[in-house]
């Protein structure tokens, strides 16, 4: 009987945690929003400065700022050539957040490159409930598969027990 109530104890559990996840990655989505709008500005000022200086393209103006003497220039080249790399970087966890799936989100979560970012989102995060019906029946539907894998060995345990041979048992 403590077993039961315990696996129910731990199936709430996991549910509330596992309904936290939309919410902290809808939080994740506001706070890459903002960086990605910052780095989409600096990137298009960049665009246009190759632009008004006459280059073909940006990374043309680039590749002549990191051969240039000046050690700052070339620093600064390689700082906005960075930036590029970043937004990119960024429109693809904006779009995953955005557009992907329960799964997805989780994923992208918890990839490690995300670690100091969800870290950050984290000290702000505030516990609450997801209203859409889709966050909800993932999170069941994650919160099942957990409890299950967690409580497998246990039940697995005592089917064999049952099944052994007592060892005092008349034969």
């Amino acid at each position: 009987m403590v077993i039961r109530i315990v696996d129910k104890l731990l199936f709430a559990a996991l549910f509330l945690l596992a309904l936290q996840i939309p919410i902290l990655s809808d939080h994740y989505l506001q706070y890459l929003s903002g960086y990605y709008d910052a780095t989409l500005a600096e990137t298009k000022a960049t665009t246009e400065l190759a632009n008004t200086h006459g280059y073909a393209s940006v990374s043309d103006m680039i590749d002549e700022l990191k051969e240039n003497a000046s050690h700052v220039v070339r620093d600064d080249a390689l700082r906005k050539e960075a930036t590029f790399v970043t937004l990119l970087r960024l429109e693809e966890g904006v779009r995953t957040l955005k557009y992907g799936h329960y799964f997805e989100k989780v994923y992208y979560l918890l990839t490690p490159a995300q670690f100091d970012t969800l870290s950050r989102v984290v000290d702000n995060f505030k516990p609450s409930i997801p209203l859409s019906p889709s966050a909800v029946i993932f999170s069941l539907v994650l919160a099942l598969i957990v409890n299950m894998l967690l409580w497998t060995p246990h039940f697995c345990y005592c089917r064999l027990r049952k099944k052994a041979p007592h060892p005092y048992a008349y034969r």
